[in-house]
Order: structure tokens, then C-alpha cells, then sequence
């Protein structure tokens, strides 16, 4: 659910959505990343985190993504327990992909807010590297040097509509298999983050400004 749509980025989204009546989980608002009307952000305003659509690292080694144009964005991966954070915020917490309860509704929403990433007959799922390696530690460039491949974990959110009797299954997840840091795929990303400012900080005020004034940069 939006709260709000993006008005020349996300700093300014949240300036027009505090005015705005609380609603219950309603924390994920569309943003805008390079031109107003893109939605390639996703902020979600308990974490104080933009997260950038995963479609936009399609078909791209970890390598490929470190050395690129968002990283020197100030984006980063997101490990496993931010992403875990976005699950819950969402709605759809990471139960081990246990369909006991499941939670379609949300899981699809999510999916479409990050960006599709592998669609199919009854499917909407977005696949991303995360910045927690398969043996569960944080990748670093010490640990993990550039150029040194690595197994690698997936973040994985899945909409899946069965046949009956099972029907809708949504499960935001790490389960499944995963590929090394040096393969790429067109139906996996990467789950990139950033922080954005605590509002009243010089640089929240002069983003939000000059995104009003349709003339500053939102890069502070």
C-alpha cells in the first residue's frame, strides 16, 4: 500500500506523508530515483532504508553491482536481517517458506513494489544477492575481495498461485538454491540499500527544499 506518491524523491514523500493520518503497516512508499515519476525506490519509514528495484541489477555478478554506478550511489547489499526487517514491515515475515500460513496479499505487493524479477503463469517473484554470504556472514571487501568469487544467498520473495486445493501461497524467504557471487541471471538481482537522513538534518532539509524547487540535486 502507497501512502503517498513520490513528489521528487523520497525525502519529500516523507515530509508530505507525515501530514497524513497513521495507517496500520503502511510503512513502504514509493519513491522516485532519478527522474520524478521513475518509482525506482521503495522507503520504508520504520527503517529509515530506500531500497533500490531489484530489476535494475538483473544479469549482473555481486562484482559487477559493487563496482557499479549504485554502490558509488551509497547503495550497498542489504544483509539477510535487513532484509528479514523488510519482511516483517511488510507483512510477510520469513517463516522458512512454511505455508501453514502464508501470506499472498502481501508477499505479491512487496514483489511489485521491489520489482519482478522471474514472472511465470500464476507467479510474481523477485530474486536478489543479499550482503550475507551462504555461510551466513556479512560480505565485506576483507572477507570477500573483488574477484574472488563466493556462495552467495538469495533474498526471495514469491507469489505463487496453485491449482486447489493448495491456491495462493506469498512467502518472503532464503530457501531454495543459490548461486555463486560470479554468476549472473536475468531472474536475479540484487537487494541494494541506502540510509536516508533523520528528518531536521541540514541535508534532509536542503533535499527537500531544493526537490520542491524543482532545482537541487538529491544527492547530499
Amino acid at each position: 500500500m502507497k501512502l503517498c506518491t513520490a513528489v521528487g524523491g523520497v525525502l519529500v514523500v516523507t515530509m508530505l506523508c507525515a501530514l497524513s493520518p497513521p495507517l496500520a503497516r503502511a510503512t513502504l512508499i514509493t519513491a522516485d530515483y532519478v527522474m520524478p515519476g521513475d518509482g525506482l525506490l521503495t522507503f520504508d519509514t520504520l527503517s529509515g532504508l530506500e531500497w533500490l528495484d531489484v530489476t535494475l541489477t538483473v544479469n549482473q555478478t555481486y562484482d559487477q553491482v559493487r563496482l557499479g554506478p549504485y554502490y558509488a550511489d551509497g547503495f550497498y547489499h542489504a544483509t539477510k536481517e535487513e532484509l528479514q526487517t523488510l519482511f516483517i514491515h511488510a507483512g510477510t515475515p520469513d517463516d522458512g517458506f512454511d505455508i501453514s500460513q502464508t501470506y499472498p496479499a502481501e508477499t505479491k505487493a512487496l514483489a511489485r513494489l521491489l520489482g519482478v524479477t522471474l514472472l511465470t503463469d500464476g507467479g510474481e517473484r523477485t530474486l536478489g544477492f543479499t550482503g550475507t554470504d551462504f555461510s551466513g556472514n556479512t560480505v565485506t571487501l576483507a572477507n570477500h575481495p573483488i574477484g574472488t568469487p563466493f556462495s552467495a544467498l538469495l533474498g526471495k520473495i514469491d507469489y505463487i498461485n496453485l491449482p486447489p486445493p493448495i491456491g495462493e501461497i506469498g512467502e518472503a524467504n532464503f530457501a531454495g538454491g543459490h548461486p555463486f557471487s560470479n554468476q549472473a541471471d536475468a531472474i536475479y538481482g540484487s537487494f541494494l540499500i541506502r540510509a536516508v537522513p533523520e528528518p531536521g538534518t541540514m541535508g534532509f532539509l536542503l533535499v527537500g527544499l531544493g526537490s520542491l524547487a524543482a532545482g537541487i540535486s538529491r544527492r547530499f
